[in-house]
């Protein structure tokens, strides 16, 4: 499938209780002058991405008010603290069957829109592709682009399982997209995280 022929739907998990954090909601923590949240979403909205949207969960209501001027959906996760699973669940449940979808997390605030869009590219260089992951000296990381073929088992996720067992089924159908930045393997879980991203 071709990137130009196929719609790409961003997902950004913004639901998670963050509880390694130790403190208010990580994703609202203020970094280069906006929110760790807003800094994602201002980046994934800046891909060629056809819709972004937003799963929330915990503070939902303060979350969607941070980026209620983005041009992005909402989706609520009901069922958020049984882990980042359900937050894949629901927002893959909001994607319509055509599109591939880039999963992101909302608290990896260094990964650029040029990430995305190289795992666009990769996606569509031929027949074949399921998914396309970031690579960055040997390490995966994330965000994962997911083919279309990929919605039903995104949408069968349960807890906190997360979907790195289906990228380990995908065998030779998994193209893996080298990059530049480290980036796309920084979280933000703990204090120590944040601060090793640096001001």
């Amino acid at each position: 499938m071709s990137a130009d022929a196929s719609r790409v739907t961003a997902l950004v998990l913004a639901a998670g209780l963050g509880r390694r954090m130790r403190g208010p909601n990580k994703l609202l923590l203020p970094w280069r002058g906006m929110s760790i949240i807003r800094r994602v979403v201002t980046e994934v909205v800046a891909a060629r991405c056809d819709r972004a949207v937003v799963v929330l969960g915990f503070e939902a209501d303060r979350v969607r008010r941070e980026l209620a001027d983005l041009p992005v959906t909402f989706v609520v996760n009901d069922e958020f603290e049984q882990g980042m699973g359900t937050s894949v669940r629901a927002g893959a449940m909001a994607v319509e069957d055509s599109s591939a979808v880039v999963v992101c997390l909302g608290d990896m605030p260094l990964v650029e829109a040029s990430v995305i869009n190289a795992l666009i590219d990769a996606y569509g260089q031929g027949a074949g592709v399921k998914a396309c992951q970031p690579v960055y000296e040997g390490r995966r990381g994330n965000p994962v682009l997911w083919g279309a073929d990929s919605l039903d088992d995104l949408r069968r996720l349960e807890g906190d399982e997360g979907a790195r067992k289906l990228l380990r089924r995908l065998g030779d159908a998994l193209v893996l997209v080298p990059v530049t930045h480290q980036g796309v393997l920084l979280d933000t879980d703990t204090p120590d995280d944040l601060q090793r991203l640096g001001d």
